[in-house]
């Protein structure tokens, strides 16, 4: 799916990590933190299509539906629903890099694109539900991927946090 993605997470790539030089580990560290971060602001992206697919659906399903304007004007009630506190994790970029986001988001268009999001009002019911489930789909195909990603950083971390702990490495930011 993304360049680098298996790479990282294949068993192996955490094989050895106590022989290897901290700059290596550090290095390591940044290709998953690159990719974790495309990853979570592609899954915010799909997220976003997500609730206002699913708006749409709720309003119709109580007699409502089919005004963009309508749709348009809670956007901002939309967007901000879901959100909560950070989960722990320090967000390492707030630009997460194009070489992660170009082809998730490439994929997301493939899945619900954006001319299905602007015509969402106008969308046959069953078309409605099938973007539903696709997003949904694609949501947690991000999600699995992200917690793989979750594993191997921790891995990384405590490595790095045992060098210096046991003064095997100098203490600066990475």
């Amino acid at each position: 799916m993304i360049r680098n993605l298996q790479r990282v997470l294949e068993p192996t790539y955490l094989s050895g990590l106590v022989a290897l030089s901290t700059d290596h580990v550090r290095e390591m560290r940044r290709d998953c933190t690159d990719l974790e971060n495309g990853f979570s602001y592609v899954r915010r992206v799909a997220q976003g299509r997500l609730d206002l697919l699913s708006k749409e659906t709720e309003s119709r399903a109580s007699g409502g539906g089919g005004d963009l304007r309508d749709l348009v004007e809670r956007l901002p009630e939309m967007l901000s629903a879901g959100v909560r506190g950070g989960g722990g994790r320090v967000e390492q970029e707030l630009q997460p890099p194009d070489h992660v986001v170009d082809p998730l988001t490439d994929k997301l268009d493939g899945v619900v694109g954006p001319s299905m999001i602007a015509s969402v009002a106008e969308l046959p019911d069953e078309a409605l539900s099938s973007g539903v489930i696709a997003l949904s789909n694609f949501e947690e195909e991000l999600s699995t991927a992200r917690r793989s990603l979750h594993s191997v950083i921790d891995s990384i971390n405590d490595e790095l946090a045992r060098r210096i702990t046991h003064s095997e490495s100098p203490v600066t930011p990475a």
